[in-house]
């Protein structure tokens, strides 16, 4: 069992929220769509405990998952006409964040505790759990849980608050929009900002406060401890390929450390064996009267507790080897498991009688008797056959398909890699291209003045009014800006000043030539 026992929140910026998504929160799915789900060997959706899923509703109180006439998709939309949300235009490159996904679980084991007791769950994929029920426990913890968002984000602003118990973990899944005030008029508006701070600082001084806050008036109700913190960190789903390179990497580190510490495991019996021989020297030399008592007693008590010393390092050591060795043999057979998609044939056992003839011949028909028990015996040994038949008809199955979603994942894969080998072969062209347009821009001194002007006004964060030679300022400009975002390193930020100055001044130049 983990004894980590720690609570756990993500929360990732949404620009968008489709259909999709909220089909899969709410399970508005069919067994068919449940079964392509699980082909996939990451996901582990379990339909004999789907009924147990609930949510919390805006009344703070448990109902059905799915219960609402509205789909989540829907009451995103109207909650951000009501804030007067207006998205950039549809092609453009960026957008604004418009909501705040959120994953809220724990400790695998104490999770399950809260939401089954102490009943049994089978976690094999298709495996029955129809017997389970839901236990008060799990769903108090998510009424604290959504009452903590509401008293941090309101809880008109909770747009969803789902509690999936079908899967490995229990967790919850909360859908919020970030609402701010503005300065001057003082409304009410979708503002990321406001909740998430301003830059990527901001944004992790909150997040350790969120986790702490998470602790303080939920997570230490439940036995769960504060989460770490994962500022700064990024976390990717590994392809196939990645995950056996990893495994194969952490295995050669687990197999150093082992070769480590057998090393010191030898240097200490070596030290300890060289001290037992110096206290059996002093031995003999207080009984050829070499030496008084006195010394014997004093050499033996300094030898003796070397040897003590030396002994609970040997212990110490002997313990960390036992869990590398069984780490590394764990690896090794993780990266046999992965890397190989046939596995053997297992060698069923089945029980039978052999057919024996029990009764005596007649004395009249002898082989009319013959033929029936020729007969009988045939028909116990080809059902025998058919049993044994069955048994690997079901394994040669299920190597098919194993074979099959190993080739499936592997051609998503390589469809993938394609993608993204087209998408930076486009990128890198037009990289080419800007960085030539912005090369030739510079060559011009009244040109390359107004890009840095630009981009230094934007660095500062200062507005920026750009007017074209007929006159007027950029207000009906399509060229939008989201300042800086709560994760962009400075580097970057200025980076992308320098390129949006680029653009005003294209933008800027083509309007004058059409004019």
């Amino acid at each position: 069992m983990n004894t980590d026992i720690k609570q756990a929140m993500h929360v990732e910026a949404g620009k968008s929220f489709g259909t999709s998504e909220a089909n899969e929160n709410e399970r508005h799915w069919n067994d068919d769509k449940i079964d392509r789900k699980n082909q996939d060997p990451t996901n582990h959706y379990d339909k004999t405990r789907m009924k147990l899923n609930f949510e919390i509703g805006p009344d703070g109180k448990v109902h059905p998952l799915g219960y609402q006439e509205k789909s989540l998709e829907v009451r995103l939309l109207e909650r951000l006409t009501e804030l007067g949300w207006k998205p950039f235009k549809s092609d453009s490159k960026i957008q604004p964040n418009c909501c705040a996904k959120f994953i809220f679980g724990g400790n695998h084991d104490r999770t399950l505790e809260m939401a089954f007791g102490p009943q049994t769950v089978n976690l094999d994929k298709g495996a029955d759990n129809s017997h389970l029920q839901r236990c008060p426990e799990i769903e108090q913890w998510a009424k604290d849980v959504y009452d903590w968002c509401a008293k941090r984000y309101g809880q008109k602003n909770i747009i969803g608050f789902q509690v999936h118990l079908d899967e490995s973990s229990p967790h919850i899944h909360a859908l919020i929009v970030p609402v701010g005030q503005r300065a001057k008029s003082g409304r009410e508006c979708v503002m990321w900002s406001a909740k998430f701070g301003k830059s990527r600082y901001e944004y992790g001084h909150i997040l350790r406060e969120m986790h702490t806050s998470l602790y303080e008036e939920v997570g230490s109700k439940y036995g769960l401890e504060r989460g770490d913190s994962i500022e700064g960190r990024n976390v990717n789903h590994l392809s196939k390929r990645d995950y056996i390179r990893k495994l194969a990497k952490d295995a050669k580190q687990a197999e150093k450390a082992v070769k480590g510490l057998q090393t010191m495991i030898r240097r200490l019996e070596a030290n300890i064996f060289s001290y037992n021989q110096q206290l059996a020297k002093a031995e003999q030399e207080l009984a050829s009267g070499k030496i008084t008592l006195n010394r014997y007693e004093v050499q033996k008590t300094d030898i003796l507790k070397l040897i003590a010393e030396y002994q609970a390092k040997l212990e110490d050591k002997a313990c960390k080897l036992q869990e590398k060795e069984q780490e590394l043999e764990k690896m090794t057979k993780n990266i046999d498991r992965v890397g190989r998609v046939v596995q053997p044939f297992r060698n069923h056992k089945i029980d039978f009688e052999p057919p024996r003839i029990t009764g005596k011949p007649p004395i009249f028909g002898v082989d009319k008797w013959i033929e029936e028990q020729n007969r009988s015996i045939a028909r116990r040994f080809v059902k025998i056959v058919r049993q044994i038949e069955e048994l690997y008809r079901k394994d040669a199955e299920q190597q098919i398909q194993a074979v099959q979603n190993n080739a499936l994942l592997d051609y998503r894969e390589f469809k993938w890699l394609q993608q993204e080998y087209a998408r930076l072969t486009d990128l890198n062209n037009n990289q080419t291209e800007q960085m030539q347009t912005f090369l030739d821009q510079l060559a011009e001194p009244s040109v390359r003045e107004r890009i840095f002007s630009i981009a230094d006004a934007l660095i500062g964060g200062q507005p920026v009014a750009v007017a074209s030679s007929g006159g007027g300022g950029n207000a009906d400009s399509d060229l939008r800006w989201d300042g800086r975002r709560p994760d962009e390193e400075e580097e970057a930020y200025r980076r992308r000043c320098l390129l949006y100055a680029i653009r005003i001044v294209n933008n800027t130049s083509k309007k004058s030539i059409r004019r």
